[in-house]
């Protein structure tokens, strides 16, 4: 009980965390932060990289995760074995797990990956991914790892009590064949006593 309390209070403490640290970094409205809004022609890269496609065009982006929430995750699994290690195709993949019926090992995988593809976008659009995705992705991801925390935690402890309930059973009967022997030995005492 203890153990499951104190994961339950960890995850808490690392949600709060990662809450508080991601709204310290919103800009105040004084003037700073200027450069993280979004204007009228919002791309991705200042100069896309080569073979880079909708660079400039979120609607495509949007509609790409639109998409993607009207497939299931077994359509989406096989277009991401299709997917190179592009930076079009990372973002990609990114997209197509975002839903939330995509396991977490493929979401972390695609999480990981889109990092190293951020590094390279706008402040801006960076700014945009983080607020409109991957916080979220992120949230979902360790409320998903605490509940698979739990429930082994359950099922260590339902296997614990049907260990401890078959040792009582054993110990009942022990008990009974005892009381079984007493009860002879005290049938054979009387009848010898007479």
């Amino acid at each position: 009980m203890r153990l499951s309390c104190f994961f339950i209070a960890v995850f808490f403490l690392v949600g709060c965390e990662s809450l508080s640290s991601s709204k310290k970094q919103l800009p105040d409205a004084s003037g700073e932060g200027h450069s993280q809004t979004l204007s009228k022609r919002f791309c991705l890269y200042e100069t896309e990289p080569k073979g880079f496609k909708h660079n400039c065009d979120a609607r495509y982006w949007v509609n790409l995760w639109i998409r993607a929430s009207d497939q299931s995750w077994p359509q989406r699994k096989e277009i991401l074995t299709a997917l190179t290690d592009s930076e079009f195709d990372k973002l990609h993949a990114y997209i197509l797990t975002l839903p939330n019926d995509t396991p977490y090992q493929d979401k972390l995988r695609a999480q990981l990956a889109v990092n190293d593809v951020l590094e390279g976008f706008k402040p801006v659009s960076r700014k945009a991914i983080d607020v409109i995705a991957s916080e979220q992705n992120n949230l979902l991801m360790q409320f998903e790892s605490a509940l698979v925390v739990l429930e082994k935690e359950n099922t260590s402890r339902g296997e614990k009590l049907i260990e401890l309930q078959n040792e009582l059973d054993g110990l009942r009967k022990k008990l009974e064949e005892l009381l079984q022997i007493e009860a002879t030995l005290m049938d054979k005492n009387r009848s010898t006593q007479q």
